[in-house]
């Protein structure tokens, strides 16, 4: 949480920098990125900034051939650092002229630098990038990460060059960068000395006025705004970054709410010790001691067990950071950067939440305690025989009330993630992964155009179709539950309703936003997916440009033709003015499958198109055996791997793993699971504590009432009497808390129900499993001091007392 909302960004003056984005005017919830001919624009005729950058992002590959793995970088105007106030640790930035042509120099991280052992060397030598040799002319300082808090960029590298690196991750629109109708680039700027955010709301709005009078095609609709620069996005839409944003005070409630109940639990502690100590602060007031000074004195007590608590709890927030950092790291297609270390803001607010800790749990029972009656507390006249209550049936000890009801509530957030991780581990994608492996590569990591990377496609899927044992061999530009997706909007053939036409059925001109893959000839079988009607693309359709044809599941195919079969009927893409007189073929018709398990807005269905009608770079082989024997995995990805390298020894091997593992451990199921296993330790912690808590009061109230509890036995009590004695207060305080507890954990449910999957806010198993666990957990804490009660032997108390 401190490092993406609360650490200070890399660069200076950050109140000054602020992102633009262009909105669409008529949709304020539409936007996009900016052309580099607009970007001059903004930044020769603005009047509210000082400077402006453009940026963006590329995975590129890194190093010597045959040794290529993919990096982050980040493309960028010159003067990028010089508008974010950075200087460089060592050279120089990139100079006006090379953002102009195409320049092979890079400035690499300091992170880099180290891995070559600061070498002073670096600047002035060579390294390949996208197989081409880029000069290092400079390092960027210690702990710069750019504009993002934990995607550290690798190298920095020219805007003149992004035509050259750009590939499927951030270039999706495929236009060249000194094209006006791009949206490749993010726009930053620093305000000029000042002015504010406010002020500058109405020149932009001008200056975006002006633009689309000159260019009424290409910004036609478009206004721009202002925001923050985002820590942990890059997108176009100032928006983008929401629901991350919304996890931050999630994590510190869980937190505050552990911390509350553990100082809950100490309160009730040094109330019970307090009670014993009355001789002793009696003797001190009687003495002359102020009370003020045993308020000092009791609250000193408290805040080192405060410090106590603190210290151990930084060094396990330490270490469990760093555990959920490295776990993290294992499902990232790329190195991420971000420091769990001790730093003064993390040792600050660790000492003000024992500050805050101290008056918490502390304050009160120094109060209370030195509230004390010395001539009653001096002769010790046990007050605490026989237990009077005004209100029998109410809870005698409200903190524990407390404690039980904070503890259910987490417990149930708990179990909502628990049951939601279920689901996502048991979700249907639609595939049946089989005996087979997933083979990542990515030919423009190597400096392969289009034409030479599709050959070397076909060559290296020949060969692994000539493997021993290899059933099926196919490839595929998407992988259900990947970094790279895509979507078009798909409409029925030769409908095309008018720019302000609000069609309301597909027969009227309704497009159906739907994910997109491009697949080879044997994809379907290969990933197990059955075709219900029609037929698989052939071996030409999908390798040779040819008829468009297309594959459509069965609810877009309900969508477009609710009436009749979709089979044989054409579609086009909606929106895209140059293949709208490209209408599609549909051959075949498959079952739905699963693309995202967070998608912001699911598709309404999924089409295929052949390999060779939708190339991208990034791809996916998909070799399925006819069987694996148990423990070969590993043999067998180095056969594969082997195969690649005969291929051509340069080409970048993303990834290579079974299919079946990696639909277990995809970057959404980890974070499912991690949501999980947080809540479930914070339910845990708090358990524990409301545990403890509980038996501690009515373990302290036990010996407390010794002589009471000897009396009634005396007395003629049975023992089945003193158990259910302490049983029923006990009992009093569980479903009081139970019942409040339940309150809260209905607002907590409405609260995360925005990022549970596949779980409702008021899932009753989740609610009735966190109920019983506390409810037996608290019965099974108040028996045992109960029990212990009737062994009490009267005589023994009697003479103890």
């Amino acid at each position: 949480v401190n490092t993406l909302f609360f650490a200070p960004p890399a660069y200076a003056k950050p109140h000054e920098i602020l992102q633009i984005f262009s909105q669409d005017r008529k949709d304020p919830k539409k936007f996009r990125g900016f052309s580099y001919p607009t970007y001059r624009d903004i930044r020769e005729q603005n009047t509210v900034f000082s400077d402006v950058l453009a940026f963006n992002l590329a995975l590129i590959g890194l190093g010597q051939k045959g040794d290529t793995r993919r990096a982050f970088a980040a493309v960028v105007s010159s003067n990028y650092f010089s508008v974010l106030g950075v200087p460089l640790a060592r050279g120089r930035a990139f100079l006006p002229e090379e953002e102009l042509r195409n320049a092979p120099v890079t400035i690499v991280s300091y992170r880099y630098w180290q891995k070559h052992n600061l070498d002073p060397t670096v600047v002035g030598s060579e390294v390949l990038i996208n197989g081409r040799a880029f000069t290092i002319v400079g390092i960027a300082p210690k702990g710069f990460t750019g504009t993002l808090q934990i995607l550290s960029p690798e190298v920095w590298l020219p805007l003149s060059v992004y035509d050259q690196v750009a590939n499927d991750f951030g270039a999706k629109d495929k236009t060249t960068m000194e094209d006006r109708n791009g949206t490749q680039l993010r726009i930053i700027g620093r305000l000029k000395p000042g002015m504010t955010m406010a002020a500058a709301k109405p020149a932009l709005e001008g200056l975006a006025a002006n633009l689309e009078r000159a260019y009424p095609v290409e910004q036609k609709n478009q206004t721009f705004i202002t925001a923050p620069v985002s820590r942990i996005s890059v997108s176009n839409n100032p928006t983008a970054a929401s629901g991350v944003k919304s996890i931050a005070p999630l994590l510190l409630g869980m937190a505050v709410v552990v911390l509350l109940v553990a100082c809950l639990n100490l309160a009730n502690m040094l109330l019970a010790r307090g009670t014993a100590r009355r001789k002793e602060i009696a003797i001190r007031l009687a003495l002359g001691g102020s009370r003020w000074r045993i308020v000092r004195q009791l609250l000193s007590e408290g805040f080192v067990l405060a410090l106590l608590g603190g210290m151990g709890g930084l060094i396990l927030g330490l270490w469990s950071s760093d555990l959920l950092i490295a776990s993290m790291r294992k499902f990232m297609p790329f190195e991420i950067v971000w420091s769990t270390g001790a730093s003064p803001a993390i040792l600050a607010a660790t000492f003000g939440f024992c500050m805050l800790g101290t008056l918490m749990f502390a304050l009160g029972p120094a109060l209370k305690i030195s509230r004390s009656a010395v001539i009653a507390d001096l002769k010790e006249n046990a007050r605490e025989g026989v237990l009077q209550r005004r209100w029998k049936f109410l809870p005698h000890n409200p903190l524990v009330v407390v404690q039980i009801a904070f503890s259910l509530a987490l417990l149930t957030a708990a179990a909502l993630f628990v049951r939601g991780a279920g689901k996502a581990a048991s979700v249907d994608s639609g595939l049946k992964p089989g005996a087979s492996y997933l083979l990542e590569v990515d030919a423009s990591l190597a400096g392969y155009g289009p034409k030479r990377a599709q050959e070397l496609y076909q060559n290296l899927n020949a060969r692994l179709a000539a493997l021993p044992g290899v059933e099926h061999v196919s490839i595929s530009a998407n992988v259900p539950f990947g970094m790279i997706s895509s979507d078009k909007n798909v409409q029925r053939a030769g409908i095309n309703p008018g720019a302000d036409a609000k069609p309301s059925t597909a027969a009227e001109g309704l497009a159906f936003k739907s994910a997109w893959n491009s697949v080879g000839a044997n994809y379907f079988s290969t990933v197990g997916l059955p075709v219900l009607r029609g037929r698989v693309f052939t071996e030409a359709e999908a390798t040779q440009p040819g008829p468009s044809v297309a594959i459509i599941d069965e609810p877009l195919a309900k969508k477009l033709w609710p009436d009749r079969d979709a089979l044989g009927q054409r579609v086009q893409y909606a929106g895209e003015k140059e293949q709208q007189n490209q209408t599609i073929e549909i051959i075949g018709i498959v079952p739905v499958t699963r693309h995202d398990l967070f998608a912001s807005e699911e598709p309404d269905g999924s089409i295929y198109v052949p390999f060779a009608r939708g190339f991208q770079s990034n791809i996916s082989f998909f070799v399925r055996f006819h069987s694996l024997a148990p423990g070969n995995e590993a043999s067998t990805a180095d056969v594969l791997r082997r195969v690649v390298r005969a291929v051509d020894p340069s080409l970048p091997i993303i990834s290579l793993q079974t299919f079946a593992h990696y639909l277990d451990s995809n970057l959404d199921l980890w974070l499912v699971r991690a949501g999980a296993v947080m809540f479930s330790v914070f339910g845990g912690l708090a358990l524990g504590l409301a545990v403890v808590g509980l038996y501690g009061v009515k373990a302290y109230s036990v010996a407390r009432r010794t002589r009471e509890i000897g009396i009634r036995m005396a007395l003629g009590a049975q023992p089945r009497m003193v158990l259910r004695l302490i049983m029923g207060e006990g009992s009093i305080m569980l479903l009081c808390g139970l019942a409040l507890g339940l309150l809260l954990a209905a607002a907590v449910g409405k609260i995360l129900s925005g990022i549970l999957f596949e779980v409702g806010a008021f899932d009753p198993p989740a609610f009735a499993s966190a109920f019983i666990i506390l409810a037996a957990a608290a019965l099974i804490t108040t028996w045992l001091p109960a029990r212990r009660a009737t062994r009490i032997n009267p005589m023994v108390a009697l003479r103890t007392e």
